[in-house]
């Protein structure tokens, strides 16, 4: 048993003399008090080990002195490391150096003890037995155990109350810590008389040394790591540092680490982090920007760091960030200013305004010519983004760029349009199918995957009229492309006469827009809103073309030609009216409950004065504007985000309801709830429909809603068809419906009659 309790001892004095090596190397106050207290702790083990083993009463009455005067001394360093590691007892600086005062003496009564045995003295050693006898009547002997025990009831209360206010990210540590002090407390307790030379309270102090090291250093949660990454805007192009509550890089990517050429543990960057909020004081807020230059490979860069400062649910200190925004090329950008305004970014290719400009440059200065433009698109690219990463994305982007180049000949005029469209403008007699369809097989080569197969399509227009617009040129290309978009057995078509008949109807619809508009062949058709019983709150404005020939026209037949035109602004600004107007005859026959949502498009807010059209129509009909409710697409946003959400936010301090429409129908991303101040989100239910997994599908719609709902959004399911899809979405807490179950968009005096607007 001796021989057991020996090993014990050893192993512990050896881990705690690595401990405090290791805290050694650290930089940092918490680093250097963490040292100290190892280095105490393990001074306490050789001399307790000496107390236990060595013969003689002289030996072992001093160093049973000396351990309870290193006992005295690593209680003020727990309190010290207590102070920073839980933030507590900042403010009794005098107490605390009275505490030192008082350890200093008895530290010298507990060493003359040796001779004078004022406090205790030590019998001979039998068996497994030492005879300690304390002198009870000892001031002491008194204020030692009064001390020592105060000051642990203190630590307990203190890790106590952290663990009740602590993030739940760092509570763990502190139960820990808490769990070995007590246990320790209660074995010295139950060792006070003991005269046995097995002291396993000394053992479980030694356990909690090394304990707290660990946790101090080396423990770092999972559920932190996930959570604090989480927080964070990630920008794979951008530079990271996560630093937790104690100080410790937590998260420190790949660029951070070249820009500082950190290869180990980035102890280097957590001394910088000292050193800044040293150095920052009372002037660090919570989210700060400020730039920093770095020498990077003998360069000198940029970079714009933000600075966040994040708290949990509980407003708990979790972790400080720092994001590295390389801004080296914007502070540069002079140089670059005209190749970048030509040239697309990516790829290196002309951007679509400078291609306009060179093609209709080339066309005219070789009249005798014959040139031909292609136009390329990839099918679905954005799931090569969503499936493969947006890194394998720019691959293909760049591998056809690069084939476009080597492929055409030098005589060629090569783009990126947008996105993943190409165009190119060659000669007709240079022009070989088989030059496009090695670069198309080649593209698709790119992606060599079962489930997924890149599908490469272009159109080829001859250009007959050089004089025509490029960008009508291209769209012409476009148009034959479109042709063959979900034909994976063909990757290339021509501009054809079907195609011109197309064309030609286009030009039929656009040419008689105008005459239709003054002599108010569009007429309103509403689709109601209701609630579960059918009871109708408003409707949705949609437009009908009453063709004097050809009859009552879908909106199929002209929306996407007048949008490609430019001109769908003035059919929405007649609509607009419209509504306006027949709200004003509601009002006045004592109908203004029900309200009517008109859309607005992506060219409203390039060519028209959306502000000022919707508050000259409030103010002209005297009208409620939140009867006037305004629906808008995330496309239509997002084409000048920041100003069209300036622009919805005045008019919604106007009073106008701001409805976002199709949610569900594209790629709407939940991203857009937090950045987009709504009043109405309105799903469309197509999305339920064309969903493989039903019941995901359900799953995600059902998450929609409820999340709209904590948003304060009210919720209007559109496309319901069914009886059973009216009860799905009842339950999932949908509160308002628009579909085909309830009503077919209906001419204005039919959706009064049925609602008894009079």
């Amino acid at each position: 048993m001796k021989a057991l309790y020996g090993v014990l001892i050893i192993i512990e004095i050896l881990a705690l003399g690595v401990c405090a090596l290791k805290a050694e190397k650290r930089r940092g106050k918490l680093a250097k008090i963490v040292f100290c207290y190892e280095s105490v702790a393990f001074l306490c083990g050789i001399i307790f080990a000496a107390y236990t083993f060595v013969p003689g009463v002289f030996v072992t009455t001093l160093c049973k002195g000396l351990t309870l005067a290193c006992f005295d001394w690593l209680l003020i360093l727990l309190m010290y490391y207590t102070q920073y590691y839980t933030g507590l007892f900042h403010g009794v600086r005098v107490v605390k150096l009275l505490m030192e005062a008082y350890a200093a003496i008895e530290t010298v009564m507990l060493i003359v003890n040796a001779w004078t045995h004022h406090m205790f003295s030590v019998g001979e050693m039998t068996g497994d037995m030492i005879a300690v006898e304390f002198v009870k009547g000892s001031f002491f002997y008194q204020m030692h155990f009064i001390y020592s025990y105060v000051l642990i009831a203190i630590l307990i209360l203190a890790y106590l109350f952290m663990i009740a206010r602590a993030s739940k990210f760092y509570r763990f540590r502190y139960e820990v810590i808490l769990s070995a002090l007590v246990v320790g407390f209660v074995l010295d307790l139950l060792s006070i008389h003991s005269q046995s030379i097995y002291d396993v309270s000394m053992i479980m102090f030694g356990v909690m040394s090394m304990l707290i090291y660990y946790f101090t250093f080396s423990y770092v949660p999972n559920e932190l790591i996930e959570s604090t990454l989480s927080l964070i805007i990630r920008d794979m192009n951008n530079g990271i540092i996560c630093f937790d509550n104690r100080g410790i890089c937590v998260y420190c990517n790949d660029l951070v680490r070249k820009l500082y050429k950190v290869s180990g543990r980035p102890d280097v960057l957590e001394q910088m982090y000292w050193n800044w909020l040293s150095d920052s004081g009372e002037k660090r807020a919570d989210l700060m920007r400020f730039q920093m230059p770095v020498e990077e490979d003998g360069k000198e860069r940029y970079y714009e760091i933000v600075y966040k400062r994040v708290y949990d649910d509980k407003n708990n200190f979790v972790c400080d960030c720092f994001i590295f925004n390389d801004r080296t090329e914007e502070i540069e950008s002079l140089e670059h200013e005209k190749y970048r305004a030509s040239h697309d970014r990516l790829t290196g290719l002309l951007n679509r305004e400078q291609f306009y400009l060179d093609t209709s440059e080339r066309l005219h200065q070789n009249p005798d010519k014959k040139y031909c433009i292609i136009c390329s698109n990839i099918r679905d690219f954005k799931f090569v983004n969503e499936l493969f990463g947006i890194e394998k994305g720019n691959d293909i982007l760049l591998r056809q760029a690069e084939l476009m180049r080597t492929h055409t000949g030098a005589g060629a005029l090569c783009a990126r349009l947008q996105g993943d469209r190409f165009a190119v403008c060659m000669e007709q007699k240079a022009f070989r199918e088989e030059m496009l369809f090695e670069i198309v097989e080649k593209i698709q080569e790119e992606v060599n995957n079962s489930s997924f197969r890149l599908h490469v399509f272009a159109g080829v227009y001859n250009i007959q009229n050089p004089k025509e617009p490029v960008s009508i040129m291209c769209d012409k290309a476009n148009l034959a492309s479109e042709t063959i978009k979900n034909d994976y057995h063909s990757s290339l078509a021509y501009y054809d006469d079907e195609l011109l008949k197309r064309s030609i109807e286009e030009r039929r619809i656009i040419g008689e827009f105008e005459r239709a508009l003054e002599q108010n062949e569009f007429v309103m058709f509403l689709q109601p809103q209701v609630d579960e019983a059918g009871k109708a709150y408003g409707a949705e404005a949609l437009v009908r073309w009453e063709h004097p020939e050809r009859g009552l026209l879908s909106p199929a037949v002209f929306i996407d030609i007048l949008e490609k035109a430019g001109l769908i602004y003035k059919l929405d600004r007649y609509i607009w009216e419209k509504a306006a107007e027949k709200l004003a005859e509601w009002k006045k026959n004592n109908a203004g409950a029900y309200h009517i949502s008109v859309n607005i498009s992506t060219k409203d807010f390039y060519l028209v004065d959306v502000y000022e059209t919707f508050t000259g129509l409030v103010q002209k009909y005297e009208i409620d504007p939140e009867m006037l409710k305004l629906e808008i697409t995330e496309t239509a946003l997002m084409s000048d985000f920041k100003k069209n959400m300036e622009i919805l936010k005045r008019l919604q301090d106007f009073g106008f309801k701001i409805e976002i429409d199709d949610f569900g129908s594209g790629y709407s991303s939940l991203n857009m709830l937090k950045d987009i101040s709504a009043d109405v989100l309105k799903i469309d239910m197509g999305f339920l429909r064309a969903s493989e997994n039903e019941v995901k599908g359900k799953d995600i719609l059902e998450s929609i809603i409820v999340l709209a709902d904590k948003l304060g959004m009210e919720v209007i399911t559109e496309g319901v068809e069914t009886e059973k899809q009216l009860s799905m979405l009842t339950r999932m807490g949908c509160k308002m419906f628009q579909g085909y179950y309830f009503s077919r968009p209906v001419p204005v005096d039919e959706f009064e009659e049925k609602y008894g607007i009079n």
